[in-house]
């Protein structure tokens, strides 16, 4: 397993000016961001809400489906954020949201848990090996079940999912990633 940078940690700051949830990374057909946007734009109680993303600036095509959504005065995105700032949208969203389809490792989960940040994830293998139950899941291909799922997550901060998922990413270090990596190494030139 990996882990993230120890920068991404709980930090006392005052709330946002307004609510948001966050998006982190790159938009292709696999992170399933068009679910998102999907289930951002039919969202009943969505009201002042932002949503933040975090990655590329908008293609021609995100801006043309965001408008179609009607939602793209509500999306605003950040590029070129370093890990600092990363750290404090974190502390300050209402929610991460992970929706994609397939991952590898997602980094993101961690950091998100690491500033006590709220997770809602689809529910993939990965994910759920990562994050265990920490996440409020839905299934990735149910824009219903996304709406469901962040409408749940604005019912209140879950502090005990907040603190088991703090917990959770502590488990995480680059220290084990390397002794782990090292056994493998020592494994294979035996």
């Amino acid at each position: 397993h990996l882990a993230c940078s120890g920068v991404f940690k709980v930090l006392n700051l005052p709330p946002a000016a307004g609510p948001f949830i966050l998006y982190v990374g790159g938009r292709t057909h696999y992170k399933n961001f068009a679910l998102l946007a999907r289930a951002f734009g039919i969202w009943p109680k969505r009201g002042d809400l932002q949503l933040v993303l975090v990655g590329d600036p908008l293609s021609e095509s995100e801006e043309k489906k965001l408008r179609e959504l009607k939602i793209r005065g509500a999306v605003r995105v950040m590029t070129q954020v370093d890990d600092e700032m990363l750290c404090r949208l974190y502390n300050q969203a209402a929610a991460f949201v992970y929706p994609s389809l397939y991952e590898g490792f997602g980094i993101p989960l961690l950091e998100a848990m690491n500033c006590g940040c709220p997770v809602v994830a689809s529910r993939i293998p990965t994910t759920q090996e990562i994050a265990a139950d920490i996440p409020l899941y839905f299934e990735p291909t149910n824009v219903e079940g996304l709406v469901h799922t962040l409408t749940q997550v604005f019912q209140g901060k879950d502090m005990k999912r907040v603190a088991s998922g703090l917990a959770r990413a502590k488990t995480f270090s680059w220290d084990q990633t390397a002794e782990e990596t090292l056994k493998v190494y020592r494994k294979v030139l035996q």
